[in-house]
């Protein structure tokens, strides 16, 4: 693989990651698991590439990968606010549901 197209994966790669927080904010969690799996494929090609390749340390290489860096970062933790609030949504309906079958039977036993 030579540098442009290299460097176009790598592009690619930025975008789906970036494309993916937004997604993640907007907790449309379909869209963030295809763009996950489209990530992972330019993943894949990327892979292929050996880590000497001239790209990695040239400059314009090693800014792209610190973008993709933050980005990935940035990524996770947004990820990490959707888990926590998914999470802390069930437990509340999990809650609930305890809470629902203690009172049916008490409203049972008295009626």
């Amino acid at each position: 693989m030579n540098d442009a197209a290299l460097q176009v994966k790598w592009q690619d790669y930025l975008f789906l990651t970036e494309e993916m927080k937004k997604f993640l904010q907007k907790n449309e969690l379909d869209m963030f698991l295809s763009l996950l799996d489209q990530r992972e494929a330019i993943q894949k090609e990327i892979q292929a590439a050996k880590e000497d390749h001239p790209f990695y340390v040239s400059t314009e290489g090693r800014a792209l990968l610190c973008n993709i860096q933050q980005a990935n970062q940035a990524m996770m933790m947004s990820f990490q606010m959707v888990f926590n609030g998914l999470r802390k949504r069930e437990n509340i309906s999990n809650a609930y549901e305890g809470m629902v079958s203690v009172t049916g039977t008490f409203l049972n036993r008295n009626t």
